[in-house]
């Protein structure tokens, strides 16, 4: 596809890197000459100086006849007016990078006579990762498939957990439940388990399961109680969009922050305690009940403050910690320290655009719907839309499909009824085909098989 990326930041540059190494054309639009030099060294792609908002810039790029344009620059009225302008040039397709709390009921409601295919808040976003990491709160990781359908989760095995020194042959049988281990991390090293895989304490564990069933799934292998009261440090815009989040699951949730401002608005719109004082102190923090806490969401502005006060959390046993890092550099390094549950804002934007970039990648008999990354980002699992019969795959029993080694079909949802394959189901044109496999292993469907 020729796509348009405007902004060339942290998100751009991720943007740029994966969609350079799928094969795509990219145009980058940036004032700064060295954001843009510095891109082209590192990817193959073309640098327009410029404002993204002005017309001739747009039609310097291309848009007349770009596939996507995708406008991610630090100012949300930039990125919808490029969209907009964009669309009236001739792009196809636009998506806009919107962070104001304020313009989402507008985007809603102005989104087509905006021209916008997709508007994305990567703070709401982030406030649905850490709803759905608080609704399990054994799992580091959650994330949904096939539109909700399909749940995708990564946790830490203990060493009285169910799971210790079983064979995935056993563990269906063992448990009762129609779920499916789809990828084990020990040391570091991820793998695409096969039935005798004997699963060991310590090992990160991701399984898929239907939105009904995980639940059943964390009773029995999670050891964590449910929780009802959350500690926040930060009352930023994640925190806001998170506080009726938090009221639909019936938590309660104190709130500190530092800014009297920002309490203040808080205290206004919702029902929680709000404490300005100084997140940093430990006697605050006890205070206001970091010891009797269920969990304990860092989600100030500064990612080192974050790192810091989850680390004095974890001393204090509290039952889960969720730390917010923006910089996407940081992630990997926080993760090496210890702390589990890492939200970043800009991987999730950056990957619910890709997701939307490669889902418009028609690739005849089968459609990429989306790609997610799994154990830190050694492992990929793939959604396919089956539109027609394909010869050699559809209407024949999986034990029958010569598979790639460490590929595996991990789940199939047909007429929104979630399939956990045997051996004796089959694919049928229709379904979706979510399979798992190391990274940058499979590129279409048809390249699952030896």
């Amino acid at each position: 596809m020729n796509i348009l990326i405007v902004g060339g930041g942290t998100v751009g540059t991720a943007i740029c890197t994966e969609l350079t190494s799928e094969g795509h054309d990219i145009t980058v639009i940036d004032k700064d000459m060295a954001c843009l030099k510095e891109l082209s060294n590192k990817c193959d792609v073309v640098g327009v100086m410029g404002n993204g908002a002005e017309v001739s810039t747009l039609r310097e790029a291309g848009a007349s006849k770009a596939d996507l344009l995708i406008a991610v620059t630090s100012m949300d009225e930039v990125n919808i007016i490029c969209c907009t302008a964009a669309k009236k040039l001739g792009t196809k397709h636009t998506v806009a990078r919107v962070r104001n709390p304020e313009y989402a009921e507008l985007m809603q409601l102005m989104k087509n006579e905006m021209n916008l295919s997709l508007t994305i808040n990567p703070e709401l976003a982030a406030a649905k990762e850490i709803s759905r990491i608080l609704r399990f709160p054994s799992a580091n990781k959650v994330d949904t498939l096939a539109r909700g359908r399909v749940e995708l989760a990564e946790f830490v095995v203990e060493s009285n957990s169910p799971l210790c020194d079983t064979s995935l042959f056993e563990l269906r049988t063992k448990l009762n439940m129609k779920f499916l281990v789809c990828a084990v991390k020990r040391n570091g090293k991820a793998y695409i388990p096969s039935g005798n895989f004997v699963i060991k304490e310590g090992d990160t564990v991701c399984f898929t399961a239907s939105d009904e069933e995980i639940s059943k799934v964390f009773k029995s292998v999670g050891n964590k109680r449910p929780i009802k009261n959350v500690l926040i440090v930060g009352a930023g815009r994640i925190t806001y969009y998170l506080q009726s989040m938090l009221k639909r699951a019936k938590i309660h949730s104190t709130v500190i922050d530092n800014s009297k401002q920002r309490c203040r608005e808080l205290a206004e719109n919702f029902d929680c305690s709000v404490i300005c004082n100084d997140t940093t102190k430990q006697e605050v923090l006890l205070e206001e009940g970091l010891g009797s806490a269920d969990a304990f969401l860092a989600l100030s502005d500064s990612d080192e403050e974050n790192a810091i006060v989850s680390m004095y959390a974890k001393s204090q046993s509290t039952q889960k910690i969720v730390t917010l890092i923006s910089r996407i550099s940081y992630v990997e390094l926080f993760k090496n320290v210890g702390l589990g549950s890492i939200v970043s804002p800009k991987s999730s934007t950056e990957t619910q655009i890709l997701r939307y970039a490669r889902s418009m990648a028609n690739a005849g008999d089968y459609e990429i719907e989306s790609i997610h990354k799994l154990m830190d980002e050694q492992v990929e699992a793939l959604e396919f839309v089956i539109k027609e019969a394909i010869s050699g795959f559809t209407n024949i029993p999986l034990k029958e499909l010569k598979l790639r080694p460490g590929v595996l079909i991990a789940c199939i949802v047909r007429d929104n009824r979630v399939i956990i394959p045997s051996g004796n189901d089959s694919v049928l044109a229709g379904d979706t085909v979510i399979t798992v496999a190391e990274q940058g292993q499979i590129k279409g469907i048809k390249e699952i098989f030896r």
